[in-house]
């Protein structure tokens, strides 16, 4: 016998199904806004590294990560997962529980990871992860041999266009920001490079030191000292400002590379699953713990921007660099090895 049809039984259970749908919608709004933020946390906060011990960013999370402990009484667990170029951490926080208790330290990373390994990666990066704040920024700084004899930009461009795109400058990294703001400088001026990419900003200063290559772009705070002593030459800062720890130093746009503003930067971040009043609540204790003063003063000492931004300015920072950044790689066809 052929099922009949009730338009009245259909109805019934129709608005039946409507309304327990119409009350699960509702009760997901209340379960990302009901959140109790004033015992936050209540349990040990996992501060993931993406970088080895030692790294400005392990210092970052360890000098934060002592005012933190004062902040909520209980000091967070800093743990290093540097492998995999720190994809690994980024995914154990994207994947986490959306409970603020796991947070990455990540940065200009996060973008350029997704550009250079997103089909590889089972997580969406961009829209994974949320940014708690843009907690660091570090000027870019170009230093040369003093043998090299050249003593601004002007002179280093003339001397790159000679040389024929021979000049060996040293990355601490292939595909970094360091490499990329180098890329964009050739790229504005006409002029080509060797790269000699390094496995971090130690070997290639050393490298630089020692006259095996011509120049590095690096991290203002790995070269301080020795620009300071004389035994490197600084021929310009990356970004639009000068930094207070070589003020004597221009930047590139002061010497006529216009609209140039290139640096590296650390953050925080949670799974973009966290609830906004607790995204805010992590926000404003890493806003605290970055600006008190023994925090903020010993980190600018070491050539960092204290910048402590909001989350949301720390995600438009991911989304202008994954642009930016993306049109330079795709121009200077950069590959990771």
């Amino acid at each position: 016998m052929a099922p009949t049809f009730s338009p009245r039984a259909f109805s019934a259970r129709a608005l039946s199904l409507v309304a327990a749908a119409i009350l699960s919608l509702a009760a997901l709004p209340a379960l990302a806004q009901d959140v109790d933020v004033s015992t936050y946390p209540q349990q040990p906060v996992r501060i993931v590294v993406t970088s080895s011990a030692g790294a400005s960013a392990d210092a970052l999370a360890r000098t934060v990560g002592r005012e933190l402990g004062k902040i909520w009484a209980r000091d967070p667990v800093i743990e290093n997962v540097a492998s995999s170029n720190g994809n690994i951490g980024l995914e154990q926080v994207a994947n986490s529980k959306p409970d603020g208790l796991t947070i990455a330290v990540g940065g200009d990373k996060v973008p350029l990871n997704a550009i250079f390994y997103g089909p590889e990666l089972k997580t969406d990066l961009i829209k994974d992860l949320s940014t708690v704040t843009k907690a660091v920024a570090n000027p870019q700084i170009l230093v040369v041999r003093p043998s090299l004899g050249v003593k601004n930009l002007e002179e280093y461009l003339k001397l790159a266009k000679e040389k024929g795109g021979t000049l060996t400058v040293g990355t601490p990294s292939n595909g970094g920001a360091h490499h990329i703001g180098h890329e964009l400088l050739g790229q504005r001026t006409g002029t080509r490079y060797t790269f000699v990419p390094y496995k971090g900003g130690a070997p290639a200063v050393t490298d630089l030191l020692g006259g095996h290559i011509d120049a590095v772009i690096i991290t203002l705070a790995a070269v301080t000292e020795h620009v300071r002593a004389g035994r490197l030459v600084a021929i310009g800062v990356s970004t639009a400002k000068r930094s207070a720890a070589l003020p004597d130093v221009p930047t590139f746009q002061e010497q006529g590379i216009k609209d140039f503003d290139v640096e590296t930067w650390q953050g925080f971040f949670v799974t973009s699953r966290t609830p906004r009043p607790l995204v805010e609540k992590i926000n404003k204790d890493f806003v605290k713990a970055l600006t008190a003063p023994e925090v903020k003063n010993f980190l600018e000492g070491q050539g960092f921007v204290v910048v402590a931004s909001t989350a949301e300015e720390g995600d438009a920072a991911v989304r202008q660099d994954f642009e930016s950044y993306g049109k330079v790689i795709k121009a200077a066809n950069i590959k990771l090895d």
